[in-house]
């Protein structure tokens, strides 16, 4: 190296830290590193920093590269660092996946349909390691007819792919408006049955030897894996379906789905389950500037720039505003997406700062207590401006939001319980009622 490598490494500490907050940085860094480490491989640097003093110099050359396309800091800049013959070593740099998943492994919760024909819902960042692991392959025999590119090798056959179509899928993904699918895989073999299953505990076992292909959801595979690699905590269920097809019966399996106007899948049990309060929440999510930055989970990505919870939003819409069914659900939505869009873009700053109250996930259960006041006495968003102030001054506010002793929704309804009899909006505005 021409300089010391812990002037470096805190440099990029420093350059990371600035950055890191925004899903796009993380992303573009996440995209450039992709060829030579693993998915999601700057995801754990940028949580925390200290790995920095870990890695080889190697990768330590290749983060200051990425590093820089974003945060053009002379500080940051590989070539002030490397000699140019130590920055082409670098690039050659590869490592092996860490999935470090391999046959024979074991699918719970699976039902059988027929001895043909298994179902399940799981994770597709599981999924996503089976294929980073080169578990799941493509057969050209029983898929789409292949393009054919020119390689080191001649001439090789390689899958149709519509770039477009995966980037959206990703997209959708990680803003978490991505409606479960359905993939399916073929697991066959030529000498022995390629697996076991186990209908007291609903286990079923692919066994070492077999070949796994994908029938059915190439783009919605190479989506997710793409989504992955940017947010490694990506939390989307799929219905996996599992068949075990000779090659024959697969051909007609194929031909079958891609001959019928078949009607996606839109998770219609789980709707059913919810709460009136989630088709006001899935409109914000899929309508308004919150779009993506709503947690389906009960914790919030700061790298995948998420601000709330679902859970938060649903439960305070439920017991402040009591939708009666999907009619009021649906109208309310479209107002708070109104008065969402106004507060984020008013106060764009504070969100995007981590030292601001106003970001913590829990206010937004308060924004509802305000929101309701808003609407019911018909106040222009105009004045929002007086009352998001006014709350931000209080002394004892970040008590009460940051506050963590409790189960989640007895601490949600402190924010709510907090905001209904502290913050009145009609004397803070100084209007009558």
């Amino acid at each position: 190296m021409l300089r010391d490598r812990k002037e470096l490494e805190e440099n990029l500490k420093q350059s990371i830290e600035n950055i890191k907050y925004k899903r796009k940085n993380v992303e573009q860094i996440n995209k450039n590193l992709s060829q030579y480490v693993g998915a999601g491989f700057f995801n754990e640097i940028a949580k925390n920093t200290a790995l920095l003093e870990e890695i080889d110099t190697d990768i330590l050359a290749l983060i200051s590269i990425a590093v820089f396309e974003i945060d053009s800091t002379d500080g940051v800049r590989a070539e002030s660092y490397f000699t140019e013959n130590e920055l082409k070593e670098a690039k050659k740099h590869k490592i092996e996946s860490k999935a470090g998943i391999s046959l024979p492994f074991t699918i719970p919760n699976v039902l059988q349909i027929d001895l043909e024909n298994y179902v399940t819902s799981i994770k597709f960042t599981e999924v996503v390691k089976w294929n980073n692991s080169n578990i799941i392959v493509y057969d050209f025999e029983t898929q789409r007819s292949p393009k054919f590119k020119r390689g080191r090798d001649g001439v090789v056959p390689t899958p149709d792919i519509n770039i477009e179509s995966v980037k959206a899928i990703a997209e959708n993904m990680l803003n978490e408006t991505y409606l479960p699918d359905m993939i399916t895989l073929n697991v066959y073999s030529e000498e022995e049955e390629p697996i076991s299953y186990n209908a007291k505990n609903n286990e079923l076992t692919i066994k070492d030897g077999t070949t796994v292909s994908i029938l059915d959801g190439f783009h919605r595979l190479q989506g997710a894996a793409r989504a992955v690699a940017i947010n490694p905590e990506l939390n989307q269920d799929i219905i996996l379906s599992i068949r075990t097809y000779d090659t024959d019966t697969a051909k007609k399996y194929f031909g079958q789905i891609n001959t019928l106007n078949v009607v996606k899948r839109e998770r219609l049990e789980e709707l059913k389950q919810e709460k009136i309060s989630y088709v006001a929440v899935k409109q914000l999510q899929r309508n308004s500037d919150l779009k993506g930055k709503i947690a389906s989970g009960s914790r919030v990505s700061e790298l995948a720039g998420q601000l709330t919870t679902s859970d938060v939003l649903a439960n305070a819409i439920e017991d402040v505003f009591e939708p009666k069914n999907t009619f009021e659900a649906r109208e309310l939505g479209t107002y708070l997406t109104d008065f969402f869009n106004y507060l984020l873009g008013k106060f764009s700053d504070e969100f995007e700062s981590n030292d601001s109250i106003l970001k913590h996930f829990r206010m937004f259960a308060g924004y509802i207590v305000i929101a309701k006041q808003f609407k019911d006495n018909d106040i222009s968003l105009n004045r929002l401006n007086d009352v998001i102030e006014h709350i931000n001054n209080k002394e004892n506010i970040k008590e009460v939001v940051t506050n963590n002793r409790g189960s989640s929704s007895r601490l949600q309804k402190q924010v709510r319980d907090y905001f209904q009899k502290n913050v009145n909006v009609l004397n803070i505005l100084n209007l009558e009622v």
